[in-house]
């Protein structure tokens, strides 16, 4: 999917995978909170926050939050949501391209890196790689069925970041739904 076509879908729905009402989305937040840890983080990223349901739930686990997606209508949400939280910033731009040159001892990838193409996530790797703390943290959780929206699969994604040789897995785990990891940088 484009930028453009996830714009579409917040434009006719302003909560299109129903982050505040699903059950599914409650039980995922819960457990990437769990996997992210108790903070406090100096600098946080969270990639593709989408409306900032889960930001929100971050943010006071945070010295600083950066969240960043492409939508327009969906970072106007987030930034209104995240008003309670002064140390969070919602900006709009495209990934890899806008991701903020900070040092991150914590980057969240939520069902947003099989939206990438090749050339974009080797590229988004490789910033994540350059930004990421010694010992800081990428917990990463995708939603498991393959989609024709998205070029790859939350397993294949999964793999890649686990094959990272700069990455070290300590957590693996999900559901039936989908999968989660916890990997930290050497």
């Amino acid at each position: 999917m484009s930028a453009a076509e996830f714009e579409s879908r917040y434009q006719q729905d302003p909560d299109p995978w129903c982050y505040t009402s699903s059950d599914y989305e409650r039980e995922k937040y819960a457990a990437t909170l769990a996997a992210c840890g108790p903070g406090p983080f100096a600098c946080a990223l969270e990639l593709g926050a989408s409306i900032g349901v889960f930001s929100e739930q971050l943010a006071p686990r945070c010295q600083r939050l950066v969240t960043l997606d492409a939508a327009p209508t969906a970072v106007a949400a987030a930034r209104v949501r995240l008003v309670p939280h002064p140390s969070a910033t919602a900006i709009l731009g495209s990934i890899p391209a806008a991701i903020p040159a900070h040092e991150y001892d914590l980057v969240l990838a939520s069902e947003i890196l099989y939206y990438l193409n090749e050339k974009d996530l080797t590229a988004t790797l490789a910033i994540i790689r350059e930004r990421l703390a010694p010992d800081g943290r990428l917990v990463a959780v995708h939603w498991r069925p393959a989609g024709p929206e998205r070029p790859r699969d939350a397993m294949s994604v999964h793999g890649l970041l686990r094959e990272q040789p700069w990455l070290t897995s300590s957590e693996s785990g999900g559901t039936e739904n989908y999968v989660l990891d916890v990997l930290e940088h050497r």
